[in-house]
């Protein structure tokens, strides 16, 4: 969570959140700490959700990030609030207690707490199609890139975005299929080009 992007969004009067994880410790036990304290402006609970063989339910804490973060204000200038997230889960077709996940963000904005929680949800989407599939899928965290890492991390989104463009519904299937006939990327690569191409003139037609 690097401070000169709080500070872009800050001049470019960007709304920005992310999560609060291990790599700033100190940042986040004083929000554990903070969020044990204070009382919450406000209480989001979402819908019970029952899709995926599972029972799943959502609430979001949001504090204002002051006097929770007063020693931090020359660090952290520009988090004005901080919204917890507990997701309880239970599987249904498995004998297992229910599991509570709680996790912490900030945000530079001020919003209703709707949004907030809508901002959460679509946080998570993110994280479930892309990051994790980069990660869990394409393994992009197993390996070190000490030069241009950026470079193999955006072969692999093209590589994504290749393999949606034509459908592909099982992405580690298609990964080990290309594996071994690497000519059916060759296909696949052509397949998605056209696509584009004909989604192209469709646009510049209309």
């Amino acid at each position: 969570m690097p401070k000169k992007t709080f500070e872009s969004a800050e001049e470019a009067r960007a709304i920005l959140i992310t999560q609060v994880k291990d790599n700033q410790p100190s940042l986040l036990e004083q929000i554990e700490l903070g969020c044990s304290i204070y009382k919450p402006t406000a209480v989001i609970t979402d819908n019970v959700d029952k899709e995926h063989g599972r029972i799943e339910q959502r609430t979001y804490e949001i504090f204002e990030s002051l006097p929770m973060l007063n020693k931090w204000q020359d660090e952290w200038p520009f988090l004005r609030k901080i919204i917890r997230a507990t997701r309880l889960r239970e599987e249904i077709c498995i004998d297992e207690k229910p599991s509570i996940t709680t996790s912490d963000y900030v945000f530079n904005g001020k919003l209703g707490p709707e949004k907030y929680a809508k901002c959460i949800r679509e946080h998570w989407f993110i994280e479930n199609k892309l990051h994790h599939l980069k990660d869990a899928t394409c393994r992009e965290d197993f390996t070190v890139k000490r030069v241009n890492p950026c470079i193999f991390s955006i072969c692999i989104d093209f590589a994504l975005n290749i393999m949606r463009i034509n459908k592909e519904e099982n992405i580690r299937k298609a990964l080990y299929c290309n594996s071994m006939n690497f000519i059916r990327c060759f296909e696949s690569y052509q397949e998605s080009l056209a696509l584009s191409e004909k989604a192209l003139y469709t646009l510049y037609l209309s």
